[in-house]
């Protein structure tokens, strides 16, 4: 009994490996055909694309999709129009400004305050191409280094003042006394 059992466990591993290495053989070399058709044009036309879209990276399209995808935000919950994404990023990599504030920022180190934002000419109008440009952080008042500094000096005030008014039992006892006595003089 225990041959029969071997035999049937070899047998069964040995037709596991084959089919395993079979099916890998055949991924490979029919790769292309599990593919969508979308993806197989874009992998024969690559630089094509590439080339006429003007993309310089990854790092500047995905920045753009990061923008674009913030404002659609905003636009949804203050029911705003706004520019769908193909025709966002075609204006953003067509945009100099776009480009030469990406490029700064890039030569910055990708500092927060040369980030390039997109800011909106009339509120009212949305997030379309006409209403829109590009600016970086610092410009405006809510990003530039002033506000970090007015943060910091909130912060430490916060903490100064939680440390002199630290609650301790003997506060409590006196807040609550003090509460019980203002709700019996009512």
């Amino acid at each position: 009994m225990s041959s029969r059992k071997e035999y049937f466990q070899k047998y069964y591993q040995e037709h596991k490996l084959d089919i395993v290495k079979r099916s890998k053989e055949d991924y490979e070399k029919n790769k292309r055909k599990h593919l969508t058709y979308q993806a197989k044009y874009y992998i024969l036309h690559r630089e094509e694309i590439l080339a006429k879209l003007k993309t310089k990276s990854l790092a500047f399209v995905g920045h753009a999709h990061a923008i674009w995808n913030a404002i659609r935000k905003y636009a949804k919950a203050w029911k705003l129009p706004i520019t769908p994404w193909e025709e966002f990023k075609l204006w953003t990599i067509e945009d100099a400004t776009y480009n030469e504030l990406f490029e700064a920022w890039k030569e910055s180190g990708y500092l927060d305050n040369f980030s390039p934002v997109v800011m909106r000419g009339v509120k009212k109008n949305g997030f379309l191409i006409e209403n829109l440009k590009w600016d970086k952080k610092q410009s405006y008042s809510w990003w530039n280094e002033d506000s970090t500094i007015f943060k910091e000096v909130e912060e430490n005030l916060d903490k100064q003042q939680k440390e002199r008014n630290q609650r301790s039992k003997e506060w409590r006892k006196k807040i609550r006394d003090e509460w019980k006595a203002k709700r019996k003089g009512k």
